[in-house]
């Protein structure tokens, strides 16, 4: 995946009621995930943030304290919102569907920024290890700092920091722990399997 085409759309509002003008914020109402509930937080129509936790409960109080008074919206109206329900349902997202999302990637700088764009293109069903997404950074053996940069990732599922993995295969290394990377890999790994019959249509975009 090219930069130019990383996670970067038309400019447009996307999901926000347009009469809030400028910093307009909105938060998904939540999506249920193989592994916990997540709601995507925009603003202006760009995608902020995507908190997921373990229970509704601790995702509204998560939502409360970092966003407080943000609009809630249904999932459907905002393209991140759609790629998490399609996640929720088990139906792979279209690249180009993925890299027409408008992302706050001036959250991130640097080094972290780079890996992050690597990360974005990883493919549903597929994993990587951390020194095979260093080398893809151009960073050689900067695995540990990989790891560092993947753990801050500010949009988890749809920049896919679970498909990261350690040498080997081993499960290693995610801040929800390591079931619930062990849930999402399983979950997509069986939807890419019934996928292989018809994947046009199952997926999104």
């Amino acid at each position: 995946m090219s930069k130019k085409n990383r996670y970067r759309g038309p400019h447009r509002t996307d999901g926000c009621d347009p009469r809030g003008g400028r910093g307009n914020l909105c938060r998904t109402r939540p999506v249920f995930l193989p592994w916990g509930v997540a709601s995507a937080v925009l603003r202006d129509g760009v995608l902020q943030s995507v908190e997921w936790e373990r229970t509704r409960e601790e995702l509204e109080a998560a939502l409360s304290g970092k966003f407080p008074g943000a609009n809630v919206i249904d999932p459907g109206m905002c393209g991140a919102g759609r790629v998490l329900q399609a996640y929720s349902e088990g139906r792979p997202v279209a690249p180009e569907t993925l890299a027409a999302l408008r992302i706050a990637w001036d959250r991130v700088r640097g080094f972290q920024r780079t890996v992050l764009y690597e990360l974005a293109g990883i493919p549903y069903g597929k994993t990587i290890t951390y020194g095979a997404l260093a080398a893809r950074a151009g960073w050689g053996k900067a695995a540990r700092a990989v790891g560092a940069a993947v753990s801050r990732n500010p949009w988890p599922v749809i920049v896919p920091c679970h498909r990261v993995v350690g040498a080997g295969g081993k499960m290693v290394g995610f801040g929800k722990g390591i079931a619930a990377k062990r849930t999402l890999l399983a979950f997509e790994e069986k939807n890419l399997a019934a996928d292989m019959g018809c994947p046009r249509k199952r997926q999104i975009g």
